[in-house]
């Protein structure tokens, strides 16, 4: 057996840096505007046991363009280096000042970890320059360029600004946009705005206060809604918050908000952006959140979630999916204060929290158990109601193996008429019209043992059933009607007694293969499998009396009308015979 030392092939290991190890080329400005403020923060630290009189508004970061040259200039009056620094730490892949120094000093704003982040700049420069002066006495300026080789160059040198560090990119033909204002403002904006240092963009700060920080009771809603704005500039006004202040599985801040469900609204995933330090570095966050919770936007900020070593991807640990439960749990706990503090305002909400609480619900158990008591339902009569409320209204509404029964509405412009006549009986209809409707509907069915059945289910009709006294038509007078309602209509039919003010026919659906059908999310209607008529209604002794076929006709027409099915076309046939059916002859 024998031992060894693992090597590093340098030439081979620079291209990987500068073309792969970041996947957006805007990332190098993060790093420079990230090692600029480590720079003062590092000032900040050493100042009060070295002497050193520093006020914090005085540091900065400053970057500058210059068009015409194809060069960014990134500088910083923080520590700067000295010769000995700069062959430890900046001609040394992965030695990281940052690193070494928060360790030394218990500094927990330093930013930098991995010691990689200055080679980003050759992603898009040619050749880099780095002018820098120690704070210390009496330092020596020095400058070092490299054209991203295993070369470079150190020499003595003059800083006009004294201490600090200048770095200046000498940018590639394919990234000359850098050297645009408005581009460099832009990805400064995205990655820098909320750092404690002033940044500033061509002498114009871009420094944002992260609200995050804030004590939740010392923000007023007005404020949550500003930085919303601020966060999403082109979006409508969320529906509500939630401020995140934990400790525990891993400490983080944060806001996240609500989206506003509108027709208009176009609702991506991820919009969730992790800082760390204030500095921005993610959106792509799908572990934090859970499935049913990933249209939520906002921030969160954590120095103790795990990245990777180009600090753009999470690195997926027992942690993360603690802190995945505890956001949820969270929500909840937000939920529920709304509800109990401010019903009317709760309600309102409803219409944009409600799809997301039914999905969880039907997606996670443990989630379900803490939100069950601030699920609403809401009826076609426009009241809310808890699921503990409704279950009383259905307390008269039993079925035959004892379980309750629940009517809804997907449609409530089409089948409201239909609706109506469950409503009159004093049975409430709800509504069921998002996409995740048919799957909640049948988890409810499980956990609360309602049996649910739209309004024009098969068994849904028995519920309508009128007075059984009068019976309206003879047996033999049933047959021929029942006989020629299925030449007409090619469905089976059925009667029942839905009294002489009841409707002439219902249009039915068989309910297990249309929540089948929703649930497939295709928008397709499951076709009619039955008409019932009742014998009761008056206009069946017309057609008997008569023998015209128009009378049927309509019977057909309005089953279908109640039941949303009646076309366009179809709708001014129908006005058409009822005129001439009425008018006199």
């Amino acid at each position: 057996m024998r031992t060894g030392t693992l090597g590093v092939n340098l030439p081979g290991l620079l291209p990987i840096i500068r073309k792969y190890l970041y996947t957006h080329s805007d990332v190098f400005l993060r790093e420079l505007i990230a090692n600029g403020v480590d720079a003062c923060q590092k000032l900040l630290t050493l100042a009060p046991t070295e002497g050193i009189e520093v006020e914090k508004d005085a540091l900065k970061v400053e970057i500058i363009v210059y068009p015409s040259k194809k060069q960014l200039l990134v500088r910083d009056n923080g520590v700067g280096m000295t010769e000995e620094e700069i062959e430890r730490f900046l001609t040394v892949i992965a030695a990281s000042s940052a690193r070494e120094f928060a360790e030394k000093y218990k500094e927990t704003d330093i930013i930098g970890f991995f010691g990689m982040g200055f080679y980003s700049a050759f992603m898009v420069a040619d050749q880099v320059e780095v002018v820098t002066q120690s704070y210390r006495p009496g330092s020596q300026a020095l400058r070092w360029v490299s054209d991203g080789s295993e070369n470079y160059t150190l020499e003595a040198a003059t800083r006009p600004e004294g201490r600090g560090t200048s770095v200046l990119l000498h940018l590639s033909s394919e990234y000359e946009e850098y050297a645009q204002i408005w581009r460099v403002r832009q990805v400064a904006e995205r990655y820098a705005r909320f750092l404690s240092i002033p940044i500033y963009v061509e002498g114009s700060s871009i420094n944002q206060k992260p609200l995050w920080r804030e004590h939740p009771s010392t923000v007023e809603e007005s404020d949550y809604k500003k930085f919303y704005t601020l966060l999403y500039p082109q979006r409508h006004e969320p529906a509500f918050y939630v401020h995140l202040n934990i400790d525990y599985p891993i400490a983080l801040q944060g806001i996240l908000y609500f989206p506003t469900l509108r027709p208009d609204t176009v609702l991506e995933q991820n919009p969730l952006s992790l800082y760390v330090r204030g500095m921005f570095i993610t959106d792509q966050l799908g572990d934090i959140l859970p499935e049913y919770l990933r249209l939520l936007h906002g921030v969160i900020e954590s120095t103790d979630i795990p990245l990777n070593v180009s600090r753009s991807q999470l690195q997926v640990d027992p942690s993360v999916r603690k802190l995945s439960q505890y956001i949820s749990r969270k929500v909840a706990e937000k939920l529920k204060e709304v509800l109990h503090t401010d019903r009317q305002r709760y309600e309102k909400l409803w219409e944009h929290v409600g799809p997301f609480i039914k999905y969880g619900m039907v997606r996670e158990e443990d989630f379900a158990q803490r939100v069950q008591d601030l699920c609403l339902v809401e009826t076609l009569d426009q009241r809310f109601l808890t699921l503990a409320e409704y279950r009383t209204h259905l307390k008269a509404t039993k079925g035959e193996k004892g379980y309750s029964v629940g009517f809804y509405a997907t449609d409530p412009a089409k089948q409201g008429a239909l609706a109506a006549l469950f409503q009159s009986k004093g049975y409430p209809v709800i509504k069921a019209d998002t996409v995740i409707d048919p799957y909640w509907l049948s988890y409810i069915e499980r956990r609360e043992q309602i049996r649910f059945l739209r309004v024009d289910a098969e068994e849904a009709s028995k519920w309508l059933e009128g007075d059984e006294k009068d019976q309206g038509l003879t047996m033999e007078e049933e047959k021929v009607v029942r006989e020629a309602l299925e030449r007409l209509t090619g469905l089976r039919v059925e009667r029942q007694l839905l009294g002489a003010e009841g409707p002439a026919a219902l249009l039915l659906r068989e309910e297990a293969a249309r929540r089948y059908q929703e649930s497939l999310l295709r928008g397709e209607e499951v076709r009619p499998t039955q008409l019932v008529f009742n014998p009761q209604h008056p206009i069946y002794r017309r057609y008997l009396l008569t023998q015209d076929i128009r009378w049927l006709e309509h019977v057909w027409d309005w089953a279908r009308l109640l039941s949303g099915d009646l076309q366009d076309k179809d709708l001014q046939a129908f006005l058409k015979r009822d005129w001439g059916l009425l008018s006199p002859s």
